[in-house]
């Protein structure tokens, strides 16, 4: 079985959204393992003196037995066009290194950056993050029908920043930009992608 994984963002030297990471490690956990295990990733993770400045990507790679944890420099990654991709089959609900599913979802993407993923009808995630679209009365609003529950989705849904809602594929018109949030990315990091720039097949 592929290792799980937890991607964290350290900024100036601050592992964040910690307690987030911690549940989703616990519940990984658990689901697949039956293993009730108490978690603290703050205690295993040590921030090495080169990430006390800027923003690192800490990567925890971990089973039920493994615990490594690498730290990599960072740099945002920019979208600018989504391809729409259907499929009735594809399942996430954990974050694994294996992403080959994903992957041969996201070579179908042609000149597009990255995919927006669709399933039964409804918007769910990118390749590689979940997504939040604006509407006209400017709120920020991600999917209820996502693959991954996101560490960084969770948040901003805790502190009531973006609000949840099932988006069907031929009502994405009803949006003026979106964004892809993940570990890594909030909204405040990347500029608004207008939904123009979603291609679909014709």
């Amino acid at each position: 079985m592929s290792l799980l994984v937890e991607t964290i963002r350290i900024e100036n030297g601050r592992i964040l959204n910690i307690s987030f990471h911690n549940e989703r490690v616990i519940r990984s956990l658990y689901n697949i393992y039956g293993l009730v295990k108490k978690t603290d990733l703050e205690k295993i993770i040590k921030v090495p003196e080169a990430a006390l400045e800027g923003i690192f990507k800490c990567r925890v790679l971990y089973d039920d037995k493994t615990t490594m944890v690498e730290v990599l420099p960072y740099t945002f990654r920019q979208i600018r066009s989504l391809k729409m991709i259907f499929s009735e089959e594809i399942c996430y609900p954990y974050k694994y290194i294996n992403r080959d599913r994903i992957n041969k979802l996201f070579d179908m993407r042609g000149e597009c950056d990255d995919i927006l993923i669709v399933k039964n009808g409804k918007v769910t995630d990118t390749s590689y993050s979940n997504i939040i679209f604006r509407d006209t009365k400017g709120n920020w609003v991600t999917p209820s029908t996502f693959l991954l529950p996101g560490t960084r989705r969770a948040s901003l849904l805790q502190s009531r920043k973006i609000k949840e809602a099932d988006i069907p594929y031929n009502e994405i018109s009803k949006y003026t930009e979106l964004k892809l949030i993940n570990a890594m990315t909030g909204i405040e990091d990347t500029e608004g992608i207008p939904v123009s720039s979603i291609i679909t097949d014709s």
